[in-house]
């Protein structure tokens, strides 16, 4: 049986997986990188992410961003989903 899945790519990735991340460094990193349209890769088992976080979101709120639910990037009507992750829209 096969299933529909989604890959989604990230464009700002947090490295908060390394060996030497700290919360100031997944911080910085990005902070320092997000763009509006970003979505950013943060794993649940980094040492660090958690410390990180809120900071994180109050920096970017600050900026003007909003956090949306994954769904809600999604366009579900006369769009078809390439291979590198982009939407287009069906002729």
């Amino acid at each position: 049986m096969f299933h529909n899945s989604i890959t989604f790519v990230s464009n700002v990735d947090s490295l908060d997986w390394k060996d030497n991340a700290t919360a100031e460094s997944i911080y910085k990193r990005v902070v320092g990188k997000v763009k509006p349209g970003s979505i950013v890769l943060f794993h649940n088992d980094a040492e660090h992410t958690p410390e990180a976080l809120p900071n994180i979101l109050k920096t970017l709120k600050e900026q003007g961003y909003e956090f949306v639910f994954i769904d809600d990037l999604i366009y579900k009507e006369n769009y078809e989903i390439k291979h590198d992750g982009t939407q287009c829209k069906m002729n």
